[in-house]
């Protein structure tokens, strides 16, 4: 139980930075501020910073390992439900909520991104990293040859669902993004069916 919690005050702290190296992005641009200044911020050391993050590029896109071995050794195997695109949807899903964003995180990230344009094409150097993570652990469980087009199909499907959720998202006062998300996965189930 004690490790649990460490855990969680781990992320908590985490995610504390990340924020904070985020706000002062878009204030000051990314080359604006150090990371002493970060530290001074956030309330700890610099070397505090570095057990989080290994510089100030991945405390500002907040890059710990976003895809948990557990969750995807249940989705290799077949489940949670057998069904693979529901199966992506819950790995999504996962990933999501073990982040815990919020509407306000969506929008500071919005923000960063107009502030700093340099950074969208390393966030999506890393995006591609992950996408293919699950492309590849489609195949594994699929049984499926390397570059198989129904595993990137399917993984691009659950890609343009994330993204269309994501925009209806952020103008829907009243939207939930796990569970929007995985009504457009049955959406794309009942249409392929």
């Amino acid at each position: 139980m004690a490790s649990g919690s460490a855990v969680s005050r781990r992320e908590q702290t985490a995610r504390r930075i990340s924020r904070c190296a985020q706000d002062l992005a878009i204030e000051h641009g990314f080359e604006g501020f150090t990371l002493e200044e970060l530290a001074e911020k956030v309330g700890v050391s610099r070397r505090t910073l570095f057990n989080y993050f290994p510089g100030k590029e991945a405390a500002v896109l907040d890059s710990p390992d976003c895809i948990r071995p557990d969750d995807l050794a249940v989705f290799v195997a077949g489940g949670p439900e057998g069904h693979l695109l529901r199966d992506l949807g819950h790995l999504v899903v996962n990933i999501y909520t073990r982040q815990e964003p919020t509407k306000a995180d969506w929008h500071r990230v919005h923000a960063l991104f107009e502030r700093n344009p340099r950074l969208i094409s390393v966030a999506k150097e890393r995006f591609e990293v992950m996408v293919t993570e699950v492309r590849q652990a489609t195949e594994e469980r699929e049984g499926l040859p390397q570059g198989n087009r129904r595993a990137r199909i399917a993984v691009a499907l659950i890609a343009g669902i994330f993204q269309d959720t994501l925009q209806s998202f952020l103008t829907d006062d009243d939207g939930d993004f796990p569970t929007d998300f995985m009504a457009g996965v049955d959406e794309a189930t009942r249409l392929l069916a």
